[in-house]
């Protein structure tokens, strides 16, 4: 518009006009003006409502943004705080678990403690009825033993206070008495008289008692070993475990305790003194 008003005020014709007709140009350029500026005023104020209603709009969309910025955010937040949560749940969940299962374990291993001890003092329970059986079993024995030697040492004592016993002299030596003879008789006929005293000739069960015996009998005397069938055997029948004096020979069946140890002579007709044996158990 301003391009036509300025190619019209200066186009070469109008230099030729009066005076008047310039004049009413010059009304026309301004009302021409006029309009233009009216115009461009409506323009401008367009242009303005339009970058307000542009800047409003950018407005509305940086606040929508803004808005969803700050609603992510608190979302952010909202998840960030459910999550501390959920991991201290998770925290003490487990450390109560932990907890519970070290209980569980400390529980199981003092139950394996209280089996192993109950199963040492089973053990140990087996064992002492075990020895208390025992000791029972030894002790019945050792009374059945006291009743059998208080039943010999009676029917002993019995037969020593007999009236045809008075005469004699005993001795008492480790659960035996013996009678040792003044007399001399044979083997048969010492053996005949123990016979009739409640008790036989003397059996040697150890050296020990041979050392006693000799030491109040003396030397020379009938002991009640003889030989049967070419074998040595005691008065009880059971086989010799003794020894003899060296240079003796055994040609003969009845033994007799000598000096040097033990010999043997004829059962009859051959007069030693004797020992009679008695034994309580």
């Amino acid at each position: 518009m301003c391009e036509v008003i300025y190619h019209s005020v200066i186009r070469p014709e109008t230099l030729n006009m009066d005076r008047g007709e310039r004049e009413e140009m010059t009304m026309v350029i301004y009302e021409n003006l006029d309009l233009v500026s009216n115009d461009e005023m409506m323009i401008n104020t367009e242009r303005m409502s339009t970058e307000r209603q542009r800047a409003l709009q950018h407005t509305g969309r940086v606040s929508v943004k803004n808005r969803r910025h700050r609603s992510v955010q608190v979302c952010l937040c909202l998840l960030s705080v459910l999550l501390f949560t959920a991991v201290i749940v998770i925290c003490v969940y487990f450390n109560n678990e932990r907890k519970q299962l070290t209980h569980n374990y400390n529980l199981t291993k003092e139950r394996k403690q209280l089996l192993t001890q109950n199963y040492n003092l089973t053990n140990e329970r087996e064992e002492l009825l075990t020895k208390y059986s025992k000791i029972l079993n030894q002790n019945k024995i050792l009374t059945e033993e006291r009743d059998q030697f208080k039943k010999k040492s009676d029917e002993l004592i019995d037969a020593l206070t007999d009236s045809h016993l008075k005469s004699f002299t005993w001795i008492y030596y480790k659960f035996s008495f013996y009678y040792i003879s003044s007399e001399y008789k044979s083997w048969s006929d010492s053996r005949r008289d123990c016979e009739e005293k409640g008790a036989d000739l003397l059996i040697i069960n150890n050296q020990e008692e041979e050392v006693f015996l000799r030491t109040h009998a003396g030397l020379g005397i009938w002991i009640g070993l003889t030989k049967e069938q070419g074998v040595w055997k005691w008065v009880d029948g059971t086989t010799l475990s003794g020894y003899w004096a060296y240079g003796y020979t055994q040609n003969y069946d009845c033994a007799v305790m000598t000096a040097s140890g033990w010999g043997n002579n004829l059962c009859y007709n051959v007069n030693y003194k004797w020992i009679c044996e008695r034994r309580i158990l």
